[in-house]
């Protein structure tokens, strides 16, 4: 194998390794949208929601969100503002009326609805000195035929359901479905989250795309 392939593949292997241990990712797994609402753009204010027993958690995710929805030019309002405290069992209707009385048109809350556990399982091929050349690097993995190690990754996956519902005929207009893989620092994924829920509501034409 040649130097500079030697070099490509290091690095590749590394972007490799990279993903794999990566702490966290926030996808979409899917989205739905009334259908009479479809292409709308909203208009605010917004009460922006995060229903968490953490109040660290829902503070960030409240700044960060309605920072980043002013700089898509839709004003919105914290709850925790609104409605300070822990949110109990009367909590939805305290924030709907809460909303009513900023005048919002909608609410928009993220809350967490179920947790889970996956695995990732790797085989590699242990190197020795008779590997030799692309060919013979690959082979290994074509026939695992070569002394090989397993690694078994176990992590956390967080469900979230994050809904858009009107202030005044408390209907739901848009609802999406996430989950987030093993969450390390808080403060750095919920703020990647706030961004993964903002591009998911721009590609369904609610919100104007971010600049």
């Amino acid at each position: 194998m040649s130097a500079a392939l030697l070099r490509r593949h290091s690095r590749w292997s590394l972007l490799l390794a990279l993903l794999l241990t990566a702490c966290a990712a926030t996808t979409v797994d899917g989205t739905w949208t009334r259908p009479e609402a479809a292409g709308q753009r909203i208009e605010g204010p917004l009460l922006v929601v995060g229903v968490a027993r953490d109040e660290t958690v829902r503070r960030i995710y409240e700044d960060d969100m309605v920072a980043k929805l002013a700089a898509r030019g839709i004003r919105a309002v914290r709850s925790y503002e609104q409605v300070p405290g822990s949110l109990d069992g009367q909590g939805s209707e305290r924030l709907l009326q809460a909303a009513r009385s900023a005048s919002a048109r909608y609410l928009l809350s993220t809350a967490v609805i179920g947790v889970g556990v996956e695995q990732t399982v790797t085989t590699e091929p242990w190197a020795y000195p008779g590997f030799a050349g692309y060919r013979g690097w690959y082979g290994a993995y074509w026939g695992m035929s070569w002394p090989a190690y397993t690694q078994v990754r176990t992590y956390p996956v967080y469900i979230a359901q994050t809904a858009l519902v009107r202030a005044d005929t408390d209907r739901v207009e848009w609802v999406a479905r996430t989950r987030t893989t093993d969450p390390g620092n808080v403060e750095r994924e919920t703020r990647a989250f706030v961004d993964v829920i903002l591009d998911a509501l721009a590609d369904d034409g609610l919100l104007a795309a971010a600049k």
